[in-house]
């Protein structure tokens, strides 16, 4: 499996609704007990629109495994401070396959930084394990229904 990130670009949002409608809604399902949830926009390509494109200080990439486009990152790098990870989502058939881990990997290689921070909702288990034992963030807090993670870099 070849796992490939290229920057995003407008002509892309389209072809990542898709896979982005099936990794919220299948972690609302499965976690939330919703058959659909996720941040406004996520499932007409307008979250991706104005957060990846349309988002001063914001760097997207799509993840494209064999030739095709199944998921995406948004961060705010801050060389010299705290950067952050906006989202990160992979479409569900290919989880648990190392597509997030290389894209997790892709990110700290590229973008070094003091350290990162995020957000996700309490609810979203998959993701604290992805975040905890598989990217070394350490759960710092929450606040409202979000758990805020954290990780540091000497």
């Amino acid at each position: 499996m070849e796992v490939f990130f290229t920057l995003l670009e407008e002509k892309d949002i389209i072809e990542l609704v898709d896979p982005m409608t099936k990794a919220f809604d299948d972690d609302a399902k499965r976690f939330n007990g919703k058959e659909k949830d996720g941040p406004p926009g996520y499932d007409d390509g307008s979250f991706l629109y104005k957060w990846g494109l349309d988002n001063n200080g914001s760097i997207s990439y799509k993840i494209i495994v064999d030739s095709k486009s199944v998921g995406a990152f948004i961060i705010w790098w801050n060389e010299d401070g705290e950067s952050t990870l906006g989202t990160i989502f992979v479409d569900p058939e290919l989880q648990n396959k190392g597509v997030g881990r290389k894209a997790w990997c892709f990110i700290e290689d590229k973008f070094l930084t003091k350290s990162w921070i995020l957000d996700t909702p309490t609810w979203a288990v998959r993701n604290h394990h992805f975040y905890e034992k598989v990217c070394g963030f350490i759960k710092i807090g929450t606040k409202d229904d979000q758990v805020i993670y954290k990780k540091f870099y000497k």
